[in-house]
């Protein structure tokens, strides 16, 4: 019996050591599924926190930037509308109007020479072609009234502009200037630009039409004229004919936007009502044919 009772002591005192030393090696922590279930959670929840704060934190910034963006575009398009200027109801944007009377100046100061050779633009096989200045009016050549830019000067286009009281909002480079971009003139100081500047000599140039608008001589002065479509397009070699109006008691203005839709050589004579005309009324005419219109002035 004593034994036996030896032996239960020695197995329970192996035991109670085992136990001792589970505990100090946390083995039950680590074989407990609710406690690592639950760390497991735990740390789940922990980390899902955190990342929904990250989360959050993100689409702040983001919010944030995109917010700054677009007030900084905001305000880039309000300077550029405050700086461009609005035109008022009796001014235009000179396009290449401007070009006429500028280029008529130039030649008159002998800053180009009527006969001078001017890189333009290029033909269809890319070769650079070379035009007089007056050519290049004609043609509404935007390269070539580029280069005449050039040889003109930026410093007398704007003395130009100065002497016929055309005012500019902000520095503009001299091909804005000779195209007409960017600035507005008031109409009766564009026409007043024609009348001190273009002379007889010039009268080739006319109508000058730019975008379904013209300005012609009219009793004396220039003017605008509306028209239906452009004349550049009548002007092929292979015309085909065309019905002479009757002109006949219509206003010379009205008389001269009816001719300009087939030729640009127009010969006004006198003033008021028209009261002649060569061609006759209905008379067949092929090409751009010379017309003379006379009015009830004309003696």
């Amino acid at each position: 019996m004593k034994k036996k009772a030896n032996r239960r002591a020695f197995f329970v005192c192996v035991v109670i050591c085992l136990l001792y030393a589970s505990v100090a090696a946390k083995i039950p922590d680590k074989l407990s599924v609710k406690r690592i279930s639950e760390g497991q959670n735990s740390g789940s929840k922990g980390m899902s926190m955190a990342s929904q704060g990250n989360a959050h934190k993100t689409i702040e910034e983001v919010e944030e930037v995109v917010s700054v963006k677009t007030h900084v575009a905001a305000h880039h398009i309000s300077q550029k509308a405050e700086q461009r200027p609005i035109p008022e109801e009796n001014q235009i944007e000179p396009s290449l109007f401007i070009s006429v009377p500028l280029v008529c100046f130039a030649l008159k100061e002998g800053l180009i020479e009527k006969d001078g050779l001017i890189s333009a633009s290029r033909d269809s096989n890319s070769n650079t072609t070379w035009k007089k200045p007056l050519d290049i009016l004609k043609d509404k050549d935007e390269e070539g009234l580029k280069n005449l830019s050039k040889a003109i000067g930026t410093k007398h286009m704007l003395n130009f502009l100065k002497k016929e009281d055309i005012t500019l909002n902000k520095e503009f480079s001299g091909e804005d200037i000779v195209l007409g971009k960017g600035y507005f003139v008031e109409k009766k100081k564009l026409l007043a630009t024609y009348n001190n500047h273009v002379t007889e000599d010039y009268s080739r140039l006319f109508p000058f039409v730019v975008s379904g608008t013209g300005i012609v001589k009219h009793n004396g002065n220039y003017t605008f004229v509306h028209m239906k479509t452009d004349t550049k397009s009548h002007y092929a070699k292979d015309e085909q004919e065309w019905l002479m109006p009757n002109l006949i008691n219509l206003p010379s203005k009205l008389a001269l936007e009816k001719l300009i839709t087939h030729t640009s050589k127009i010969k006004i004579m006198g003033s008021g009502n028209i009261a002649e005309q060569y061609p006759r009324p209905f008379e067949r005419i092929r090409g751009e044919a010379e017309c003379v219109i006379y009015g009830r002035t004309y003696k």
